[in-house]
């Protein structure tokens, strides 16, 4: 067994000191537990896990030592800080995070993912961002820390730095609790500086602060309206959310006053000053010791799932919502084309297809641009205010009224009816959330987009068209006006970082098939030209998540427009269906090319793969999505697909150096990809829905082969057959080898180095 013998003995002389390492603050009971994880999963064998046996160096096992760790700890209702076990296996977050999704699925197949995770990385990431802004305005309003320039150290600089982030921190815990919003996040952060600003000795104010508060003296708190908002200018905050949380405030200063036992400031009694809150050079040490030991006992209280203290020891960059790396694996630009030359297969321009045409997943003209979450935010809470500007949430304009008329019955009733419906099915979704006192007005927004954007739907179709007689038809269709409002509270609901509906957690409370939801989404972003970046990038991020897996979902309407599409062209079929059926499917197909493309693409470059097997790769890949074959896809993800074709290649192709390849390492490459998931590789559709999922090795030999090996070793003939004659043609021409042939008897670091870029 397992605990017997030559294993044992492994387990505890090679296993057994990192897990100790790694558990270094965890209880015994953790200890013990998660130890029998350890062994359950060891048993287990898994080919797609370094877990699976004991010849690697143990450090290699630190991050899925500190998930077990991680997940025991909740289980046991004994939790391990993350910070400590993080630094105990020398992890990063990112690491961290990855392997506790990994190790759940491994422990509890089929289990929904941990609510306490999701927490977490919320946490986190509202706290990076938070953090990233302190030291950026704490650099610009306090370049001396709380002492006068003449008295400034690097030490008491440091000092204040960290007095003026465990003030936030205490805030976070007093006024937020849970909520990780990333508004709320930094408007609060905005008050703290504001009380930070107020507190700062004279003279240690410096230009920008002196500038601010002009004479008023020192611990006048709050500021007075004129330089409150001088100061949030500078801070680019909005001052109307600012507001909402200064009576909120007086938590924070009745907790200071007590935690360094401190009195009310020199002026009005409402001003809520704290006299001596900054203290000089000398006794900051001991206020920062003060404000850790409370700031500790609250985060206790107050269940924070992470130490933000963390931020000090190891200051990390915040998150950036718009950075060429996040979100799906993709080109901002079509990447350049292979130059044309003599005797080149068809494969390969087959294979560069959706990469030489524009990318049909961006807009035109909107290159993606480096942007911070929180001015991401504020562009797009400052459109949708300019947007609804002059929209009813319960009326449409007189315009929109217009179209209405042409239509018998007026559908202005049944309009509302269904806005009222849809609202109150987000509404009791979100009864329990924390913000439930925003809800209304977020709706009111909802509603008044949709009314905008109806009218901008409706304009376009006529200039299209050429006639009016579509609205009759357009207007009384309920899938159609469900995944408008649904793209409008997305909007809604982005622009504010609302999380508690995380999609597709609006189009799920609306009963919207998420195939139907992508239909309105180019239509939308088309059709409102002020549509920020930001959330130009959002919603291309949910149509990629439509087009990888949620329209392949089992009940999805895709999959009887596909039926019908393929019934109709096959040799036996005829009539009319497949125009309506090809017009409807085919920007639908173009984009999951495109997708997969850039994927197979990014895989075959991590794996240093020869051009030919990656064309092979692209041919089978499109196989399966262009013909029948995309029965395959149907409950599964087209990471899965993907996966098992660059398996399958590498098998047929028979060379020892592709024959090494295995599963392992073709996830450890997935694991790089942006957004990668274990559930992916872990979990995939058997036979049916109702078979229990099983890992992708037993997709691939039970499922996959049996389908695609014909698929395989066809285009293996075909590609090895125009290669042979591609270099033939070439070893009588004058014109030196390029592109293809060239490219696969080069090395794999010069094919990826090479001119021929797709």
């Amino acid at each position: 067994g397992i605990t017997a013998g030559p294993w044992r003995a492994t387990m505890e002389g090679w296993l057994m000191p990192q897990w100790t390492k790694v558990c270094a603050s965890a209880s015994p009971r953790v200890m013990e537990q998660g130890w029998i994880s350890v062994q359950k999963l060891l048993s287990q064998k898994d080919k797609l896990a370094n877990l699976a046996n004991c010849t690697q160096a143990p450090a290699t096992f630190a991050g899925q030592f500190a998930a077990i760790a991680y997940i025991t700890g909740l289980q046991l209702g004994e939790p391990i800080p993350v910070d400590v076990v993080i630094g105990n296996a020398g992890l990063t977050v990112k690491e961290f995070f990855a392997n506790v999704d990994e190790q759940h699925l491994r422990l509890h197949p089929r289990a929904p993912s941990l609510p306490q995770l999701k927490q977490l990385k919320e946490h986190f990431l509202a706290s990076g961002v938070a953090w990233k802004k302190f030291d950026e305005f704490f650099r610009k309003l306090f370049p001396t820390g709380f002492v006068a320039p003449g008295e400034a150290s690097s030490d008491s600089i440091e000092h204040s730095k960290k007095v003026g982030w465990l003030t936030f921190c205490m805030a976070k815990c007093l006024v937020l609790g849970t909520n990780t919003n990333l508004l709320d996040t930094f408007h609060l952060l905005a008050c703290v500086l504001e009380l930070l600003v107020a507190h700062v000795p004279v003279q240690a104010r410096c230009d920008t602060v002196a500038s601010i508060l002009g004479n008023v003296p020192t611990a006048i708190y709050p500021m007075g309206p004129t330089e409150r908002n001088e100061l949030y200018g500078v801070l680019k905050a909005q001052s109307d959310q600012a507001d909402k949380f200064l009576p909120e405030m007086g938590k924070l200063v009745a907790e200071l006053r007590a935690t360094l036992g401190l009195q009310p400031g020199a002026a009005k009694a409402w001003s809520g000053g704290i006299a001596g809150f900054v203290p000089g050079s000398v006794n900051l040490e001991a206020t920062l010791d003060k404000l850790e030991a409370r700031y500790k006992s609250l985060a206790a209280v107050n269940g924070q799932p992470f130490d933000d203290r963390y931020f000090l020891a190891a200051p990390m960059p915040a998150p950036v919502a718009l950075s060429a790396q996040d979100g799906p694996s993709m080109p901002v630009q079509p990447m350049s084309p292979p130059r044309a030359h003599m005797g080149t297969p068809k494969h390969s321009n087959a294979l560069f297809t959706p990469l030489r045409g524009s990318n049909p997943l961006v807009a035109p003209h909107t290159p993606v641009m480096m942007q911070t979450p929180i001015s991401g935010h504020f562009d797009c809470v400052s459109w949708l205010r300019a947007a609804v500007a002059d929209s009813s949430a319960d009326n449409p304009s007189e315009s929109l009224a217009a179209f209405f008329r042409q239509c018998e019955p007026d559908p202005a009733d049944a309009i509302n009816s269904r806005l009222d419906r849809l609202c109150g099915l987000l509404s009791d979704q979100l009864h329990s959330s924390e913000l439930d006192w925003e809800i209304g007005e977020q709706l009111a927004f909802g509603r008044q987009l949709y009314y905008k954007m109806l009218l901008s739907f409706l304009e376009a179709e006529e200039i299209r068209l050429q006639n009016k007689s579509f609205a009759r038809t357009l207007l009384v269709q309920d899938i159609f006006h469900t995944a408008l409002f649904a793209c409008c509270m997305e909007a809604v609901f982005a622009s504010y970082s609302l999380t508690e509906l995380n999609f597709p957690g609006v189009i799920d409370a609306l009963q919207l098939k998420p195939f139907d939801f992508y239909k309105v989404i180019e239509g939308f972003v088309r059709n409102e030209p002020d549509l920020p970046k930001y959330l130009r990038r959002h919603f291309r991020d949910l149509e990629v998540k439509v087009l990888e897996a949620l329209a392949w979902a089992e009940d999805s309407p895709l999959h009887a427009l596909t039926r019908e599409y393929d019934q109709q062209t096959s040799p036996t079929g005829s009539g009319a269906g497949p125009a309506r059926a090809k017009a409807a499917l085919s920007s639908f197909l173009k984009k999951v090319e495109y997708v997969a493309a850039t994927r197979v693409h990014d895989m075959c470059l991590r794996l240093l793969l020869r051009t030919p097997l990656v064309v092979q790769v692209w041919e089978c890949v499109k196989t399966v999505i262009q013909t029948p074959d995309r029965h395959l896809l149907i409950g599964r993800h087209l990471d899965q697909i993907i996966m098992c074709t660059i398996y399958g290649v590498c098998k047929v192709n028979k060379r020892p150096e592709e024959e090494s390849k295995t599963f392992r390492h073709i996830i450890e490459q997935y694991k790089r990809q942006e957004k990668a998931s274990a559930k992916v590789f872990r979990e995939v559709r058997m036979a049916s829905a109702h078979d229990p999922p099983q890992d992708i090795i037993a997709f691939y030999n039970k499922i996959f082969i049996p389908n695609m090996k014909d698929n395989l070793l066809r285009v293996l003939k075909e590609v090895s057959d125009e290669l042979s004659t591609s270099c033939s043609r070439m070893a009588s021409s004058p014109l030196a080898p390029s592109g293809i042939a060239a490219r696969s008897m080069a090395s794999p670091q010069r094919v990826i180095g090479g001119g021929g870029k797709w």
